[in-house]
């Protein structure tokens, strides 16, 4: 079976090794080792690495200098070189540890919204280590549910259910029912959503992103319309030491009774949100992806 591929078997022995030792150092020490990784990526990884600068290119132009959108990449690798350290460090944190290296200033709103029994859509991205924010929320209290993708080894899908169960954190996957999601929402359950990348297997819409079109899902902009929940922008921003969760108000939908058109503008609405935080920290965004790879 491809599971079982002996490049498979090596990559997941490796990460199980590495997830030993990282248990039983000091986390600053794990988090350097991950820095270091992740500019070895750099420099290894040439076709991502073409591919981030060509997507900086689009997005900023002659705004930011070759050096300077050079400079973010390597910052790109180096973030997920640090988050993939986290990761792994979960299990050996405590909830009253964790939330010392993860908070939040602005956490009271969506306090409100769970205890006035509101419907809430956590709109996210792959930025930051988005893997904590989902950990951090249900850590807090609230009831997370996180839209995500298999993992196409065993063994490391074992790895992330077991952590996600280990702080309450309930993973549906891409192909769960519509119906799944929406009952869940109208439960009073929080779902937690990246609509940031160009996915060939969901529903979605041309929207712009830095100025250009770009294939967006439209699940957060399609569950709003069938529940009425909240689109909440909520992101996670590597800090010094730690991570900063940051809450925006709820995105102002578009109510005008076309549901396509609603569709469309919301869906705008909360891809603006998105461009916007990654305007703010863009080493801390997935550059590498093909985010335009959709022609309309």
């Amino acid at each position: 079976m491809a599971k079982n591929k002996p490049r498979r078997v090596a990559i997941f022995l490796l990460f199980r090794l590495a997830s030993l030792i990282i248990l039983v150092i000091p986390t600053g020490i794990g988090l350097m080792l991950g820095q270091a990784f992740g500019r070895l990526c750099f420099y290894i990884l040439i076709k991502e690495r073409k591919r981030a600068l060509r997507n900086l290119d689009t997005a900023f132009g002659d705004s930011k200098s070759n050096i300077e959108k050079r400079e973010i990449t390597k910052k790109v690798f180096e973030n997920l070189g640090k988050s993939v350290i986290e990761i792994l460090s979960i299990p050996k944190f405590t909830r009253r540890g964790f939330k010392r290296y993860v908070y939040s200033k602005n956490i009271d709103m969506l306090k409100e919204f769970l205890r006035d029994g509101k419907a809430v859509i956590i709109l996210s991205g792959h930025f930051g280590n988005w893997e904590l924010l989902a950990h951090y929320l249900a850590i807090s209290g609230f009831p997370m549910n996180v839209i995500a993708r298999r993992v196409r080894m065993e063994g490391l899908e074992a790895f992330f259910i077991r952590i996600r169960k280990q702080n309450s954190v309930n993973i549906l996957y891409r192909d769960a029912s519509a119906k799944e999601i929406v009952d869940l929402l109208r439960d009073k359950k929080f779902v937690g959503i990246m609509p940031d990348q160009d996915m060939d297997s969901v529903s979605g819409v041309f929207v712009d992103f830095f100025g250009k079109e770009a294939w967006t899902p439209s699940g957060a902009a399609v569950l709003n319309l069938l529940t009425g929940a909240y689109i909440v922008p909520c992101f996670i921003v590597r800090r010094k030491f730690g991570h900063e969760v940051l809450i925006e108000n709820p995105i102002e939908v578009a109510k005008t009774g076309d549901k396509r058109k609603d569709i469309l503008e919301n869906t705008r609405r909360y891809t603006r949100a998105i461009e916007d935080c990654i305007r703010k920290y863009p080493e801390q965004w997935v550059w590498f992806h093909d985010r335009w790879k959709t022609r309309n």
